[in-house]
């Protein structure tokens, strides 16, 4: 009965594609009573759950998960309108923080009118003020964060030299195990100032491109409890600065909150405040950049009583990490520590032009990358550097291209973690990692890549190895192979397999095999996902007409 319903599921999904598909193909003829643009995305990403005693892997009573995006928008002249449709029937293990009942519906929807200097979105909205250092609605599906505004979005050019942004509404989050919206109301304002068109440089004058911006974030949050003169609104202040000349790139940004007691910085009536530089430089063939960021009590959420920072987030910290794609380097990955923080990452790349020695017939990119992110001596001096040592990663790779058909990559990686950020009982860990790949074109769109890797530990869980290979053709078929092995103490093999088909604008894959539990990644943010073991299928496409 299990089975069945898997399939009857994947039938699901298969019919609306079908439904898209023949869409398309009398798109010509639909088209001349169509008004307008009408464009839209499906995503499916199922799981199939089967015991592994050895792994530990968690079993649910069903044994689907399956996750559905349905979004649709339409354009005409001035006026768009949009939904977006949900499904979780149920979840995908590990999707969200908490968990959430089997669910399908209609979650976001707006309404928008755009004019020359002015649009006024009334609905769900995704909108972000600087660095996100205060505020940032977005949604990535790869970690289960969606934390839309519903309310009030204005943009509007109020002078050739100040853009305004103005937000109105409420956040998205999960209250009694439903996909619902917090109980607070956020409001925030960003102005934009164009120093060179204040005072009158043109464009076209080769010098310095300085903006000065500022924003503001209030929330309220109603309070029943027994503590008196406790802050029902939090205000959240930034300023930044922003600089381009020729090839540098400079932006700085402060940020001082209001004291914000809640769960996840255990009721602490210490003030936030965070600052981050940015800067970076490119000429020819060589390029650096340099990130410092230092936070305290940084932790904003639509809800003071939320126990996970992904449920509701007003404002966006990720860690500042390089995001490495190696089997290995996922299972030593940093997370921001929102409470109490302060770091660098730095990253320089050099190409080497094809005739020079180094560079060789075909040219050689070399990029190094380093970070390092530890304690504040004092919470209440942001620039201060405690002894606590929080991650490390140092880390060089190496691109060759030998041939019009052959190229080879090199990666050295040091890595330093700090395992009891992560809840986990084991001294510190330092990680070497070694990674050697080769890309290999035997003809036009038909290609072989091979990826072997080896993380060196003397603690925790030992050595592991990996090795992968992928194969794609100019027929609409690829297909992968891939095995994380840890031999150090636990001897399991984390082994994957499938194959995916593309058609135009519509993708399908399966595959088959074991995830590793720890920390997944996406854009500098973190969720936990569980040991699992079994069939993972996902479908993408898109249509317009």
């Amino acid at each position: 009965m299990k089975t069945n319903s898997f399939f009857r599921k994947q039938f699901s999904s298969l019919l609306i594609i079908l439904f898209f598909s023949v869409s398309n193909t009398k798109a010509q003829s639909i088209n001349q009573y169509i008004k307008g643009h009408f464009n839209g995305s499906y995503e499916n990403y199922s799981q199939y759950y089967m015991k592994d005693d050895k792994i530990i892997t968690s079993l649910p009573s069903d044994r689907i998960g399956s996750n559905g995006f349905l979004k649709l928008d339409y354009n005409y002249g001035k006026f768009s309108t949009g939904i977006q449709l949900e499904s979780y029937l149920p979840p995908i293990l590990g999707f969200f923080a908490v968990p959430v009942n089997n669910q399908s519906k209609i979650v976001n929807k707006y309404f928008k009118y755009t004019e020359n200097k002015f649009s006024l979105q009334v609905g769900d909205f995704y909108e972000q003020f600087g660095n996100g250092l205060i505020f940032r609605a977005y949604e990535n599906r790869q970690i289960g964060i969606n934390n839309a505004l519903e309310g009030i979005n204005v943009h509007l050019d109020a002078t050739d030299f100040l853009k305004l942004k103005i937000v109105y509404g409420r956040s998205r989050s999960i209250e009694d195990n439903e996909i619902a919206y917090a109980n607070s109301i956020s409001r925030g304002i960003d102005a934009e100032f164009d120093i060179n068109k204040m005072i009158g440089i043109k464009e076209k004058e080769k010098t310095a491109h300085i903006t000065l911006a500022g924003s503001y974030l209030g929330k309220y949050e109603a309070y029943v409890g027994p503590v008196d003169n406790f802050p029902t609104t939090v205000n959240a202040f930034s300023g930044r600065i922003d600089l381009t000349s020729n090839h540098f790139t400079f932006n700085t940004e402060y940020v001082e909150k209001d004291k914000d007691p809640n769960k996840l910085n255990f009721y602490s009536s210490a003030k936030g405040k965070a600052i981050q530089v940015n800067t970076g430089y490119t000429k020819n063939n060589f390029g650096i950049a340099f990130t410092f960021r230092a936070l305290s009590n940084m932790a904003f959420t639509a809800e003071r009583e939320t126990e996970f920072p992904s449920i509701a987030p007003l404002n966006y910290l990720p860690a500042l990490t390089k995001q490495q794609d190696y089997l290995t380097s996922s299972i030593y990955v940093y997370g921001t520590q929102i409470l109490n923080e302060t770091g660098i990452q730095s990253d320089v790349y050099y190409n080497f032009k094809s005739g020079t020695k180094l560079g060789g017939k075909y040219g050689t990119k070399i990029a190094a990358n380093f970070s390092l992110f530890q304690s504040l001596d004092s919470t209440k001096n942001i620039f201060s550097i405690g002894k606590k040592k929080y991650y490390s990663d140092a880390n060089i790779e190496i691109k060759k291209k030998w041939s019009k058909k052959l190229e080879t990559t090199l990666s050295f990686q040091n890595i330093f973690d700090c395992l009891s950020l992560q809840s986990i009982s084991e001294p510190d860990v330092n990680a070497t990692i070694v990674a050697m790949g080769l890309l290999y074109k035997f003809a036009p769109q038909k290609s072989v890549r091979f990826k072997l890797e080896h993380l060196f530990v003397d603690n925790d869980k030992g050595n592991w190895a990996s090795a992968l290979t992928e194969f794609s053709f100019s027929s609409p078929y690829a297909f992968f192979i891939s095995d994380l092995y840890n031999y150090g103490t636990t001897g399991n093999h984390y082994f994957n397999f499938g194959t995916s088909v593309t058609k135009k604008t519509t993708r399908f894959s399966l595959a088959f095999g074991k995830q590793r539990e720890g920390l997944f990644c996406a854009g500098g943010v973190c969720r936990t996902v569980p040991a699992s073991y079994g069939f993972t299928a996902s479908l993408t496409t898109s249509f317009a007409n």
